[in-house]
């Protein structure tokens, strides 16, 4: 439990008020990073979600200088370069030869990230790695172990962790706002994936094609946000229980939601599903939380208090993230070896989880964790 209180602020008008007159005198997050040392970085992986999300931050000024960038797809990483000023590499070595750079961000599909994370090690890069780290949770371990013995930065890219609101809630409960955390009941979501007769529907504009095939399931796919959110604020998970459902007909049978019953070590209990099937929703994140001195709700970023010296429900003003951004966590990582990043460590017990779901899910059991290689 924290021993620094957190501010909790009321969300009223003038409180709004204030916020946005502060946000608007503020420099935004690249100009602030300008003045910092910029890190010289290689991509390996420059496909839907390397475009969707690395490409305009780096474009914005995000205090990384593209050098390289390397896919099997060599014309689309020659887009991705030409768009940057960088090269486009012919293979993965090569680029990893370059002494000039000094970090990689791995957007490879998750079945790749095994040789890509491991080379990088090896060339004693820092490394970037999207979620989850590992295909399974032996592969997280291997990587785990290596990033020891390499001692470079390293971290998995938990997107959800720079959602205020996820952040903010963290906060709260470590602090012990709401006292011991006795039960969760939520939900972690998702929508228009599908038309009504199962086809991949044309509103997702993050759609990226594996996410409709054979390992574009639920639980290798959301879970991971699912899973870390759940560790940054209620601890270890000790047990899984899990089940998990298809609803598409086809030549592969994937996990379209997942139910869990989780057990943290703390003895806080959890309920939740994840689906890719809420119907009307794009992204739905809601939990009611309830503790020994009071619970929360959060329901889609509004976080809403009550606790036992002031019992009614408050909706609270939503701090921002310390660093703001993914890319700014990582590049203070670097500079400052003190900054605690979501590291190889957070993707390990991830990915442990993930497999305690599946083989729950499977085997129709409960799982206690850790897990045993």
């Amino acid at each position: 439990m924290s021993t620094t209180m957190p501010h909790i602020q009321e969300r009223t008008m003038s409180a709004l008020i204030k916020r946005r007159l502060e946000s608007k005198f503020k420099k935004p997050a690249s100009a602030q990073a300008a003045g910092s040392k910029p890190v010289t970085v290689g991509l390996i992986g420059a496909g839907n979600f390397a475009r969707w999300s690395y490409v305009p931050r780096l474009k914005r000024g995000f205090p990384f200088r593209l050098a390289g960038v390397f896919d099997v797809n060599q014309e689309g990483a020659k887009q991705v370069a030409d768009s940057l000023g960088a090269r486009a590499y012919t293979s993965m070595a090569d680029l990893l030869k370059d002494d000039a750079i000094e970090a990689v961000f791995v957007c490879t599909p998750v079945k790749h990230h095994y040789d890509a994370v491991l080379a990088a090690l090896a060339a004693k890069k820092h490394v970037l790695c999207e979620k989850p780290l590992g295909y399974d949770y032996r592969e997280a371990k291997t990587l785990f172990d290596e990033a020891q013995k390499i001692g470079k930065r390293h971290m998995v890219h938990f997107s959800h962790r720079f959602i205020p609101a996820l952040a903010y809630l963290a906060e709260l409960i470590h602090a012990g706002v709401i006292g011991q955390i006795y039960h969760v009941n939520g939900t972690f979501s998702q929508g228009f994936w599908f038309t009504d007769k199962n086809e991949p529907s044309k509103e997702r504009d993050d759609a990226a094609p594996w996410k409709f095939g054979a390992e574009g399931g639920v639980v290798q796919d959301l879970g991971p946000h699912l899973i870390d959110c759940c560790r940054m604020s209620f601890g270890e998970i000790s047990q899984v229980q899990a089940w998990t459902k298809s609803f598409r007909p086809g030549p592969f049978v994937t996990d379209d939601a997942c139910g869990l019953s989780l057990t943290f070590t703390s003895g806080a209990v959890a309920q939740l599903i994840t689906s890719r099937w809420a119907t009307g929703q794009k992204h739905r994140i809601s939990m009611e939380i309830s503790g020994s001195l009071g619970a929360i709700v959060l329901e889609d970023g509004v976080i809403k208090l009550w606790t036992r010296s002031e019992p009614r429900f408050r909706t609270l003003l939503v701090p921002p993230v310390q660093h703001g951004d993914f890319l700014a966590t990582f590049h203070s990582g670097i500079i400052n070896p003190k900054v605690k990043l979501p590291d190889f460590w957070d993707g390990l017990k991830n990915n442990e989880a993930l497999e305690a779901i599946i083989n729950s899910a499977k085997l129709g059991t409960s799982v206690n964790l850790p897990l045993a290689l």
